[in-house]
C-alpha cells in the first residue's frame, strides 16, 4: 500500500535514492522476504527492481541499522536483524509497517499504546492548559469540522488536534511518544479514506474532548479520549475487512457526552 505522508519530515526523502533504498529494503524486512539473521539484498540484487549506487545503498544500511532493522555482523556481513530489536515506534518504521502489512495484530499493538498514552495526556491537558492550547485544540478540531473528510487538510487538522493535546499536557516525558501516536493516527486515517461515515461521527467526539479540556474536567477528558480511541480501533479494523471489526468482535466504550 503505497500512500502519500502527511506526517512531520523523518530521516527519510522518498525522492533521494537513499531513502528509496532503505524503503525496499526495510518493506521486505518486514514482511519476512529477507528473514531475521538472512544478508540483505545487496546493490545488484536490487538493482532489477530500482536503479542503485554502491553510495544510496551504504546510506540506506546505516540507516536501517539506526533504526533497528539490519545489524552488521564481523565477518559474516549485514543482516536482517530480529523483530525485537526494530525501533517500532518510529515513524519511518510505522510506515513501512502499513506499506508492508498493515495487519490486525500490529494495528491492534499500536492502538493499545493510544489506549495507554492518549487519555493521558488529555487528563494532563485538561489540568495544564494556558489559552493558547485552547485557541491551537479549536483552530485544529474547526479545520476537521470545516473540511471534507479525509481531504489532505482534514487529516492534517486531525493530527494537529492531537499534536495540540500532547503539547497541552506539559510533560516532556510524555511528548516523547507522540510522534508513534500521530504516526498511528495518520495511518489509520489513511486505511479509512472512503468511510466518510466514521469520519462524520467522530466529529462530536472530538468536539466533546475538547470541551472537557475547556471545563478543565482531567476526568472526562481522558474518559471521552479512550472513547475516541477506541472507536478508531473499531472503524479501522472494519477498514480492513477483517473479521475481527464484527460486532462480537469490537470493543465496547461508554459514551460521555453530557
Amino acid at each position: 500500500m503505497r500512500v502519500r505522508d502527511f506526517s512531520r519530515p523523518t530521516t527519510l526523502n522518498p525522492d533521494r535514492l537513499f531513502g528509496q533504498v532503505a524503503q525496499k529494503l526495510a518493506v521486505a524486512i518486514i514482511t519476512g522476504r529477507v528473514k531475521a539473521g538472512e544478508l540483505l539484498p545487496n546493490e545488484d540484487d536490487l538493482r532489477s527492481e530500482i536503479s542503485v549506487s554502491r553510495t544510496a545503498y551504504r546510506e540506506a544500511v546505516k540507516i536501517l541499522t539506526a533504526k533497528g532493522l539490519v545489524e552488521a555482523r564481523p565477518k559474516s556481513g549485514t543482516r536482517a536483524a530480529s523483530r525485537e530489536r526494530w525501533n517500532l515506534l518510529d515513524p519511518d518504521v510505522l510506515s513501512w509497517h502499513f506499506e508492508a502489512d498493515p495487519n490486525e495484530r500490529f494495528i491492534r499493538d499500536l492502538f493499545e499504546l493510544r489506549r495507554f498514552v492518549e487519555p493521558s495526556a488529555a487528563r494532563l491537558a485538561a489540568q495544564r492548559r494556558t489559552s493558547a492550547d485552547i485557541a491551537r485544540i479549536e483552530a485544529a478540531y474547526r479545520g476537521m469540522a470545516d473540511g471534507a473528510p479525509y481531504a489532505e487538510a482534514t487529516i492534517r487538522a486531525d493530527m494537529a488536534f492531537h499534536e495540540a493535546i500532547f503539547s497541552a499536557a506539559q510533560n516532556a516525558a510524555l511528548q516523547c511518544l507522540a510522534s508513534a501516536v500521530i504516526a498511528t493516527l495518520q495511518w489509520s486515517l489513511l486505511l479509512k479514506t472512503g468511510d466518510e461515515v466514521a469520519y462524520i461521527e467522530s466529529l462530536p467526539d472530538h468536539e466533546h474532548v475538547l470541551l472537557a479540556i475547556i471545563d478543565r474536567d482531567g476526568d472526562l477528558a481522558s474518559a471521552r479520549m479512550a472513547g475516541l480511541v477506541i472507536d478508531s480501533l473499531n472503524t479501522t479494523l472494519a477498514s480492513l475487512g477483517t473479521h475481527y471489526a464484527t460486532e462480537t468482535g469490537k470493543i465496547m466504550r461508554i459514551k460521555h457526552t453530557k
